[in-house]
């Protein structure tokens, strides 16, 4: 084993603390409560010695029996494992194997830097139309010698590519499904590409992958490694460029559904939903075999009650990712013999398309900005005493989520920088899919207002309050002793340390005066108005201070419409109109964003009118 710089072997255990302790020295690869089965490298070995343990070094299971590798001729049939070479040529033979109506897009994450420059391959299968719908990642063998899901893996996608069954259809039309078969070839193919016999569990670099990602409860690098490997920081790319909706990851070495948490003790929030989802997937599978994945809870376990482990995908992936992902321990032996391998494809299959149709129930829906009527990427959708720990989701980049949920009612916040949060309420049930009404998020808008030194005719079209006003006028002159605003009928002034008068709030439909000592900008910070709420009253043959509340320039023609009567008057502080009956006459000709008019009626009658919404909101 020193040659292979990988040493197998059990330890005996005298309860979870023990377990705890070794784990925190070397790979613990499962635990039944007396004895623990354990990998170690050369220095985690040699640690385990120096602390008193004495292992019982046992054969690797790559190297228990002579294993059949495919020779090459005639139809693969799946019961014989590849060559390094041969599952190239399979994945890059998947994209032109695809039918009519859908796409199969080979997916190179990489050459590895290790000295046999062996490639992470995937692939990503949907109807060529992958926006808007979830994100389903599938991947396996991320311990070299546990390859039974590497077989399964490729017959799946052969299966999505080739099979026109109405199941399959439906699935690539619904979901964005990426597969990445052997996510540790060198660890695989460590005997040399032509066989996995002698496989390992670790990497080219000796590094044991599902202990080397990002712990959000033991740091970094909870390996103690300064740096991530390629195959490790590679997934981690990928998925934070997808943010997959769901996904599993499938090992060896037991026949359990393993759940998060793996690190933490306390429970997952959706822990409701993962028990629900983990026994539907050991359910099926038991139809075909009722002996088979009956570990444990029959079938599932909480990864920390199984054995507490540090630094896992499937911790990174829930937590940092968004993606709820399950460990899939898929054969009891790691590298099982090749003639039983359609077996464990006759009982997976089911399952397997059954969790990839689990991420089309939930609660789905898309966010818009209600202004510009244009999705909103990066939209965190949060269940309102609920989500922690990673638990939320957000949206794509045509603005749609996607949120797996127990059955329930929920309240769903919808919140991202710049906007105003909203929430909405909404009731999932088990197996069914649920789609919330569009959301429209109103953004925070930013804007600059130049003052002149003296009086200036100001209005505004955002919903802010006077007390905003007020602190951006002192921010801008803060040495000033005489700031007045005036409404039509109330007006407030500043003396330089207080405010006084009886003007106490600001209307989109009124114009304001603010008069100040020396020009200056001030800066101003809310949502955009609707018009429609806000009506101007105009008073009968008289002056009305109107504001202008859109935000658009508008040309009066366009801004009035058929409102005016002929002699009405319309004033700003550089020039006016007059309505002749059919037309606006004088210098005078556009409404401006920021600016206040007083309008003049001819009429004898009270009227009203609104400005109405902007081109562009929703």
């Amino acid at each position: 084993m020193r040659e292979r710089g990988e040493y197998y072997f059990t330890l005996s255990v005298d309860g979870p603390a023990k377990i705890q302790a070794i784990s925190d020295i070397c790979s613990v690869d499962g635990a039944d409560g007396r004895n623990v089965v354990c990998y170690a490298n050369q220095q985690e070995y040699d640690k385990l010695l120096q602390a008193g343990y004495q292992p019982n070094l046992q054969t690797p299971p790559s190297m228990r029996a002579n294993v059949t590798m495919w020779d090459g001729n005639g139809t693969y049939n799946w019961n014989a494992y590849l060559t390094y070479n041969q599952y190239v040529t399979m994945m890059q033979g998947f994209p032109s194997a695809a039918v009519s109506g859908r796409t199969c897009t080979l997916l190179d994450l990489g050459a590895l830097s290790t000295s046999n420059h062996r490639h992470i391959l995937g692939v990503r299968l949907n109807n060529g139309q992958p926006d808007g719908k979830p994100k389903f990642l599938y991947t396996s063998t991320m311990h070299g010698d546990e390859i039974t899901g590497m077989i399964l893996m490729l017959r799946l996608i052969n299966e999505l590519c080739t099979s026109t069954d109405s199941r399959i259809v439906n699935l690539l039309n619904n979901v964005d499904i990426f597969i990445f078969p052997c996510t540790n070839p060198d660890g695989t193919y460590y005997g040399g590409n032509n066989t996995v016999n002698g496989a390992r569990r670790r990497n080219g670099n000796n590094i044991d992958l599902n202990r080397h990602f990002p712990d959000f409860d033991d740091g970094a690098h909870p390996d103690g490694q300064s740096y991530y490997q390629d195959e490790a920081q590679w997934m981690m790319d990928l998925a934070q460029q997808y943010l997959f909706t769901m996904g599993a990851n499938y090992h060896g070495g037991a026949e359990v559904m393993n759940y998060p948490w793996d690190t933490y003790q306390p429970l997952h929030p959706d822990d409701a939903w993962w028990q629900l989802i983990c026994h539907e997937y050991a359910d099926l599978t038991h139809e075909i075999n009722a002996s088979y994945m009956d570990d444990y809870n029959n079938g599932i376990t909480n990864g920390y009650a199984w054995y507490t482990i540090s630094g896992s995908r499937q911790d990174y992936m829930n937590y940092y990712g968004q993606c709820r992902e399950v460990t899939i321990e898929c054969s009891s032996t790691k590298t099982p013999n090749a003639s039983t391998l359609p077996n464990y494809w006759n009982y997976n299959y089911n399952s397997m398309l059954t969790l990839i149709e689990e991420c089309l129930n939930g609660v789905h829906g898309f966010v818009y900005d209600a202004i510009t009527n244009e999705p909103i990427q990066g939209v965190t959708v949060t269940v309102q005493n609920h989500d922690a720990l990673g638990s939320s989701v957000s949206t794509h980049t045509i603005g749609d989520f996607h949120r797996p949920i127990k059955g329930g009612t929920y309240t769903f916040e919808f919140s991202k920088e710049g906007y105003i949060p909203q929430s909405v309420e909404g009731t999932a049930v088990d197996g069914q899919r649920i789609d919330l009404d569009t959301i429209y998020l109103e953004p925070i808008l930013t804007q600059s207002v130049t003052l002149a030194a003296g009086w200036n005719w100001w209005s505004t079209n955002l919903d802010i309050t006077l007390e905003q006003l007020k602190s951006a006028l002192v921010a801008a002159l803060p040495d000033t002793t005489s700031i007045i605003i005036k409404s039509q009928t109330q007006s407030i002034s500043y003396n330089g340390s207080s405010w006084r008068g009886a003007l106490d709030a600001i209307d989109i439909a009124q114009m304001y005066m603010i008069q100040v000592s020396a020009s200056c900008t001030i800066t101003l910070t809310g949502i955009l108005a609707n018009p429609d709420e806000h009506p101007v009253t105009i008073v009968a043959n008289g002056n009305t201070w109107i504001g202008f509340p859109l935000d658009e320039d508008m040309s009066l023609s366009e801004a009035f419409g058929s409102f005016p009567v002929e002699n009405d008057i319309i004033k700003s502080q550089q020039g006016n109109a007059i309505y002749n009956g059919s037309s606006w006459r004088g210098a005078f000709q556009n409404l401006e964003l920021g600016k206040g008019y007083i309008y003049k009626s001819a009429s004898q009658e009270i009227r009203t009118f609104t400005f109405g919404t902007s081109n562009n909101r929703k």
